[in-house]
Order: C-alpha cells, then sequence, then structure tokens
C-alpha cells in the first residue's frame, strides 16, 4: 500500500491514509506529502474521492463504512494495482509462498541497472530506510503477486514468476489443493506469448497449462541450474548453468542458500525480458537486501549480533535459523512473534519442528493483525507444544521483556534471531535506540 500510495502522490494526487498503529512507514509518507495517521479518521474518508483498502481490512472499518455510506468510489488494492498495470507496456509479477519481496526487488535492481524504463512495486525497503518504489518510465510493470484471498488474480502478466507453493494462509485457503488451484489460476493469466518462471520441484503443477515454460533450481534438468555452489560466512556464490552452458559465477550478497534460488528466478526474467544475463550478475553481487529479510541491526557489546527477519511461516524459520547456524559457532537464539491465530494452529506442529536447530527459544504473544484468538492457535499454544520438544524454551509477555532479556543474559557472541512478520523488529528499536 505504501507503494500504490507513493505511485499516486507522484501522478499528482492529494493522497491521505490511515494504519493500525505508528511505525517509521508512517513517517516516510508523511515526508513525501501524504497525511498518514493511526487509526481511524472518518471525516478523512469525507474529503475522498476514491479509497483504497487491502483485503486483510475488517468490512466493520469505520473508515470503509463511511466511504460505502457516501457512495465514494471504493476498491481493493488488488484493483488499483491492476489499474497501474493497464499503465505499462508489459508486466513480471512475481508469486511465491517465500521470497517474493527479495526476487522483486533483485529483479528491480537488475532492471535499473541496464537502463529499463519501468514501475517497481516492492513490498519492503531497503535497509536504511530508502523508499523500494522504483518509477522511471512506463515500459514494464514489476510487481509482487500475492496469494492472500487470491490477490494476484487481478494481474495479467507476460512473465510470472512462481518461486514455492507452500500451504499458508488457511484463513482463505482450506487445503494444499485448494491452493495449488489458485496458482494454477495465476498462471492461466500470463499474457498470449508470455513466460512463466518456475521453481522445478513444482513445476508439474503446470503442466497442462499452455504456456512457455522455464525452470530453475538445482537439479540437472533445469535451464536456470546453480552448481558449484560455495559460502563464505553464510553469503553464497555459484555457476549459473543456462540450457546446459555455463556463463559464469555469481554472487549473492545476500545471507542464506534459499536466496540462491531467489537470484536464478531474477536472472531468468531478466534472460526473459532480453537483457544483458551476464551484467545481470554485477547488479546482484551489488544488492543489499530488503530491510527485515535477515538484516543485521547492530552488535552488542559483548558481540552478539542482533538479526531480524520477516519469517512467520515454519519453512521460513527454519531458513533462518539455519543461515544463522552456517555463520556462527556460538549460540543461537531465537524470539518469534507468531502471526494470527489461524496460521499457528493449523501449522502448530511445523513450528514446533521449525526451531529444531535454535539453541534457545522464546516466544512472544501473537501479533493478531486481522484476526481475532482462535482456540489452540495462541502463541502460548505454541509455547506449551514446542516447550515439550525444546526445553529450553521461554515465553515472555512483550518487546520490553524481550529486550531487558537480551541485554542481561545474550550479550556474548552468537546471534540473536528476532523472527516474525508483525512488530518483532521493535525489540531492536529498543536495544539500539533508533
Amino acid at each position: 500500500m505504501k507503494s500504490l500510495a507513493l505511485l499516486c502522490v507522484r501522478a499528482g494526487m492529494i493522497v491521505s491514509g490511515s494504519d493500525k498503529a505508528d511505525s517509521p512507514i508512517l513517517e516516510i509518507l508523511c515526508k513525501n506529502g501524504i497525511y498518514a495517521y493511526c487509526g481511524s479518521n472518518p471525516e478523512v474518508v469525507e474529503k475522498a474521492q476514491l479509497v483504497v483498502y487491502t483485503a486483510c481490512i475488517p468490512s466493520d472499518d469505520p473508515e470503509l463504512v463511511r466511504a460505502k455510506e457516501l457512495r465514494r468510489v471504493v476498491m481493493e488494492r488488488k484493483a488499483l494495482l491492476a489499474l497501474v498495470e493497464k499503465l505499462c507496456k508489459r508486466t513480471v509479477a512475481v508469486a511465491g509462498t517465500h521470497g517474493k519481496t527479495t526476487t522483486t526487488a533483485m529483479i528491480s535492481r537488475i532492471m535499473g541497472a541496464q537502463g529499463v524504463r519501468f514501475i517497481g512495486h516492492i513490498g519492503g525497503d531497503l535497509p536504511g530506510g530508502e523508499i523500494s518504489l522504483t518509477d522511471t518510465g512506463r515500459d514494464v510493470f514489476l510487481t509482487e503477486a500475492c496469494e492472500y484471498k487470491r490477490s494476484f488474480l487481478s494481474l495479467s502478466p507476460d512473465i510470472a514468476v512462481v518461486l514455492n507453493v507452500k500451504f499458508d494462509h488457511p484463513d482463505c485457503y482450506r487445503d494444499m489443493t485448494e491452493l495449488e488451484e489458485a496458482f494454477r489460476d495465476f498462471a492461466r493469466n500470463i499474457r498470449e506469448g508470455g513466460l512463466l518462471v518456475v521453481d522445478y520441484n513444482v513445476k508439474e503443477l503446470f503442466d497442462d497449462i499452455g504456456v512457455r515454460k522455464v525452470t530453475f533450481g538445482f537439479n540437472a534438468g533445469c535451464d536456470y541450474r546453480a552448481d558449484d555452489v560455495s559460502y563464505e560466512n553464510g553469503i553464497y556464490s555459484f555457476s549459473l548453468y543456462r540450457y546446459g552452458v555455463c556463463t559464469g559465477r555469481y554472487t549473492t550478497c545476500v545471507y542464506g542458500k534459499h536466496n540462491v534460488l531467489n537470484a536464478l528466478a531474477a536472472l531468468a526474467v531478466a534472460d526473459g525480458l532480453g537483457l544483458d544475463i551476464v551484467y545481470a550478475g554485477s547488479a546482484l553481487a551489488d544488492f543489499g537486501g530488503i530491510s527485515r529479510r535477515f538484516e543485521c541491526r547492530g552488535m552488542l557489546e559483548g558481540g552478539a549480533r542482533v538479526i531480524t527477519d520477516y519469517a512467520h511461516h515454519p519453512d521460513e524459520i527454519a531458513a533462518a535459523i539455519n543461515t544463522a547456524r552456517v555463520m556462527t559457532k556460538g549460540d543461537i537464539t531465537v524470539f518469534f512473534e507468531p502471526h494470527t491465530y489461524s496460521r499457528t494452529k493449523s501449522m502448530i506442529d511445523g513450528f514446533a519442528d521449525s526451531f529444531y536447530w535454535a539453541d534457545e527459544v522464546v516466544i512472544l504473544p501473537t501479533y493478531a493483525a486481522r484476526e481475532s484468538n482462535i482456540e489452540g492457535g495462541s502463541a502460548y499454544d505454541l509455547y506449551m507444544r514446542l516447550k515439550k520438544k525444546k526445553p529450553e524454551c521461554l515465553y515472555m509477555d512483550g518487546y520490553g521483556a524481550a529486550a531487558d532479556y537480551i541485554k542481561t543474559r545474550l550479550s556474548k557472541n552468537g546471534i540473536i534471531l528476532l523472527l516474525g512478520a508483525g512488530g518483532i523488529d521493535t525489540v531492536a528499536d529498543i536495544l539500539f535506540k533508533r
């Protein structure tokens, strides 16, 4: 929403907007001429001609209710995204349960380095608060394509990326079959003559969909394959084999082996756009990552590194811990804030297993987001389940308690991971007085 709001301002519109809680995002918006505020103020809506809301806004939200009473033009975020798409000649849409933001940002860096005139709509910022929105022209629209409530079906991409398909959003998908069918519908939306860039491990899902496909991964049969993979301090390098021919050596300057797959997808998209794939490697080497995607926020006096990550799914948690494990011989302490009750309840065993390689785990209260409490889906329920497998598990009631524990007990060596899609990065703010 932030990037869309900024794009509207740059198009000459007067923009306002609200959020549930205060955050640095609101400060960024205000600095860019947007009246951004906390809570609900129906009086602001009365002055609006168009009201845009996200899929997670409840139908009884006071501003949304007032907009409908006044018969304002009201549309969901995905509809505005589709309108932006119509401004551009071609669309690249990046989908997947994990990795959308990082991969989209990688593609944006490659396109920018090669002079493509494009709108880049990315769901995260660069470290240091730099805005990740790009608006240099209308040749290409680059965007993340979110599967939540099937939002990505509003897009008709020329190049669609499917990074992975893992079960998530149990509040809007009954089971894995229903989720897979949504991704198949997304692929069916690809325009005639378009391209599907898909992870080798899920390519069979799209076998009967009549669109040109290329695969990426570590498997021998991949069209874009990473081989001779090596790492140093969590940073990976690999040789890229394009249709069996080595094009050179590439380095991902972001942590974790999973980012090799993201880089492969970005390189395949660059190739599909007709860009120089070798020169694209230089852009990847300069890419420093996205805020809250395994972002090192600082080092405590005793030497422990504090790293924040958006991980809120069992697979993402395991990937973050595995990445930390190859970076340190010290202890790994994980602070996790579950995101939504429905996700916690439906995946509680997966969550409990995902912390296997952590030395200590601290569970914080659930970030409810759009939901109310569900029996069996609270953070405390997860804590009790995890306690049976990992006795070195604690439960704390808030960010302040977590920060105090870190300052008094965890200053020496090792890595402290702050994981979750809610407000858990507040702990780092407290520690380093942002």
